[in-house]
C-alpha cells in the first residue's frame, strides 16, 4: 500500500564514501593499502599503524560540491495519469562535510596501535516535495560512524599482521510521496483521483553494527611493498518511527479508517554494509618518486532489496528492489617529494558502480565514476604538519526507467528518464607527531 523505502548518491560507487584522509584521497586510493606513512592510511590497511615512530594523528575534513541534474520524460501513475511536478530536477545531490580522525601509537619494537574513525557510508539525496517522482523519493540520507581500533604485529623484517574491530553506527531518514488518489481509486474508493491527493511518510532510523578489519604489509624488497586489506560487512537493523500525513481530501482518513494502515507506528529495516578487499602497491622508484597501484573489490551484492517492516499489523511490508552487483575500483598515482619539506601527491580511478539499469531510481542514481586528485602536504615544524588535496569526480549519465509493473512499484508508478552529476571534492587535514 503506502512507499517506505530506506535507502542518494555518494562519492564512492553505490553508498560508499571512500574519503578517509587526505593522503589516500590525493592519489585517488592509488596505493593506499600498501602505505604506512601516515595515520589516514589505518581507513584502508589497519597494518599502517606500524609505520608510527612514536604516536601521530590527523584530523581531516572533506567538503564535498557535487552538482546534479535530471529530465523524466515519463511520470505516471499506474492508472498513466501523468504525476505533474517538475521533471527536470537539479541540485538534489547534497553538499556535504565530513570529518574523520586517525591516530597511531607504538607500543614496543614490534607493536604498534591504530584507532580510525571515519565515516565510510553514507548519502543524502532531496526532491521537492512535489517533483514529478515523489512516489519514489524525496528525501534520504544515510550517515555511519565507524569506530576501528586495531593492533598491528611485525612477525618479520617484510611481513606485518594486523586486525581490529568496527563499531558503526547508522542512522537513516528516507521519505516519499503517498499517492492515496491511486490506491483509492484501485479499491473503489469515490472520488478518489490518481496523483491528486497526496499524503506523505517518513521513516528515521539508527541502529549500531559490529565487524572486524583486517590486512597485511609486506615489503619483499628494498623500495617494493605490497599491502591487502578486508574490512567485513556490518548487518545493520535499523528501528525508529514512521510519520504518515494523510491527504486533504478525505481519501487517505477513509483509507485508514477502513484498514487499520497509515497510522504513525514503529518501523524497521535491514541494511547490510558491504565486505571491502582491497590490494596495494608501492615502488619506489628513486627516493624522491613512487609508483602506486590499487584495485578493490566491493561486495554490494549483498544489497538486493530495501524492505521496511512496521510494528502496525495493518501496514504491510514495503520494498524496493535493488539486485546490486559485485564491483572492482582500480587507481594508479604518484608520491613525488622533491625535499624533507614537501610532497607531492596525484592520481586518477575508475570506480564501478553497483546498480543495473533495471532497478537504478531516484533515491540512488549512481553510475561509474572516474576520479582525478592530487594534493601538497607541507612540513610547518618538526610535529606538525597540513595537507591540501582536491579531486574532480565525474559521472556518465544513466538511465532510469521504473515500472509501476515492476514487484513493489504498484504505487509509485512509472519513471523513465536520465541523471546525470558530477562533484568537487576539497581535503583539509592537519597531521601532529
Amino acid at each position: 500500500m503506502g512507499s517506505v523505502a530506506v535507502a542518494g548518491e555518494s562519492h564512492a560507487a553505490g553508498f560508499a564514501l571512500r574519503e578517509y584522509g587526505f593522503d589516500a584521497t590525493a592519489t585517488a586510493f592509488a596505493g593506499a593499502s600498501a602505505q604506512a606513512d601516515a595515520p589516514g592510511f589505518l581507513g584502508t590497511n589497519p597494518a599502517s599503524s606500524s609505520g608510527v615512530e612514536q604516536w601521530d594523528a590527523q584530523l581531516t575534513l572533506n567538503a564535498i560540491y557535487p552538482t546534479s541534474e535530471a529530465s523524466y520524460t515519463v511520470a505516471t501513475t499506474s492508472f498513466a495519469t501523468p504525476t505533474g511536478g517538475r521533471a527536470t530536477p537539479d541540485d538534489f545531490i547534497l553538499d556535504a562535510y565530513e570529518p574523520g580522525l586517525s591516530l597511531r601509537g607504538r607500543i614496543d619494537e614490534n607493536l604498534t596501535f591504530g584507532l580510525s574513525v571515519s565515516a565510510p557510508w553514507g548519502l543524502g539525496t532531496r526532491y521537492a516535495p512535489s517533483w514529478a517522482g515523489r512516489y519514489y523519493a524525496v528525501e534520504s540520507k544515510l550517515l555511519t560512524v565507524n569506530v576501528a581500533p586495531s593492533i598491528a604485529y611485525r612477525a618479520s623484517e617484510a611481513l606485518v599482521l594486523s586486525a581490529g574491530v568496527q563499531a558503526q553506527y547508522a542512522k537513516g531518514t528516507l521519505s516519499n510521496a503517498i499517492d492515496f488518489g491511486t490506491i483509492g481509486l484501485a479499491n473503489g474508493v469515490a472520488g478518489a483521483v490518481p496523483a491528486a491527493q497526496d499524503g506523505f511518510v517518513e521513516l528515521t532510523a539508527s541502529d549500531w553494527g559490529f565487524g572486524f578489519v583486517a590486512g597485511a604489509l609486506w615489503s619483499p624488497s628494498s623500495g617494493v611493498t605490497f599491502g591487502a586489506s578486508y574490512r567485513s560487512a556490518v548487518e545493520h537493523e535499523l528501528s525508529g518511527s514512521v510519520d504518515f500525513s494523510l491527504d486533504a481530501f478525505g481519501i487517505g482518513s477513509f483509507l485508514s479508517g477502513a484498514t487499520g494502515a497509515f497510522v504513525d507506528t514503529r518501523g524497521a529495516t535491514k541494511l547490510t554494509t558491504p565486505a571491502v578487499s582491497s590490494l596495494g602497491v608501492n615502488v619506489a622508484l628513486t627516493p624522491e618518486i613512487s609508483l602506486l597501484a590499487e584495485a578493490g573489490f566491493t561486495q554490494w551484492s549483498a544489497f538486493e532489496e530495501l524492505r521496511a517492516r512496521f510494528a502496525n499489523p495493518a501496514q504491510p511490508d514495503d520494498f524496493q528492489v535493488y539486485d546490486w552487483k559485485d564491483t572492482w575500483l582500480g587507481a594508479a598515482g604518484v608520491r613525488y617529494q622533491p625535499v624533507k619539506d614537501w610532497i607531492f601527491r596525484a592520481g586518477v580511478a575508475f570506480d564501478e558502480s553497483p546498480t543495473r539499469d533495471r532497478t537504478r531510481d531516484p533515491r540512488i542514481p549512481d553510475s561509474d565514476r572516474t576520479w582525478l586528485a592530487f594534493g601538497v602536504h607541507h612540513d610547518l615544524s618538526e610535529g606538525t604538519s597540513l595537507q591540501l588535496g582536491y579531486a574532480r569526480l565525474t559521472f556518465p549519465g544513466e538511465p532510469i526507467g521504473l515500472s509501476a509493473a515492476a514487484a513493489g512499484n504498484a504505487v509509485r508508478g512509472n519513471l523513465v528518464g536520465r541523471t546525470d552529476a558530477d562533484a568537487d571534492m576539497i581535503t583539509l587535514q592537519l597531521t601532529v607527531r
